[in-house]
């Protein structure tokens, strides 16, 4: 597979990587303060987790603040919890390259 030897990540997974990557930026006060509002935080012991807000439509399922809470929240620890940008671009990249598409489809779900 050609984007494999180029260590490039399908187009599914891409997107998922850029979502989790804004995320990431809102989380850390790294992405525009527009983007760090859209997001509500809850707690769970030493684990940060974002709520993902009620949605009604179909396009409310398709926004950053709707989806961004979603896969971040189901992103292993190991990636989540990475001490700065560049860590947190790396892990996730190999997290996601090494995913199947059933994997990726659970993720997104």
């Amino acid at each position: 597979n050609d984007l494999k030897n180029l260590h490039w990540l399908d187009v599914r997974k891409r997107i998922i990587f850029k979502i989790s990557l804004l995320a990431y930026k809102s989380i850390n006060g790294l992405a525009p303060l527009y983007m760090q509002e859209l997001f509500r935080y809850a707690h769970h012991g030493h684990v940060l987790k974002l709520i993902v807000p009620e949605v009604n439509t179909k396009y409310g399922h398709r926004s950053f603040s709707y989806i961004g809470p979603k896969l971040f929240n189901r992103l292993p620890e190991s990636v989540t919890c990475s001490e700065n940008v560049d860590v947190f671009k790396a892990v996730l990249k190999t997290y996601l390259f090494e995913l199947s598409m059933v994997d990726v489809e659970r993720l997104i779900k």
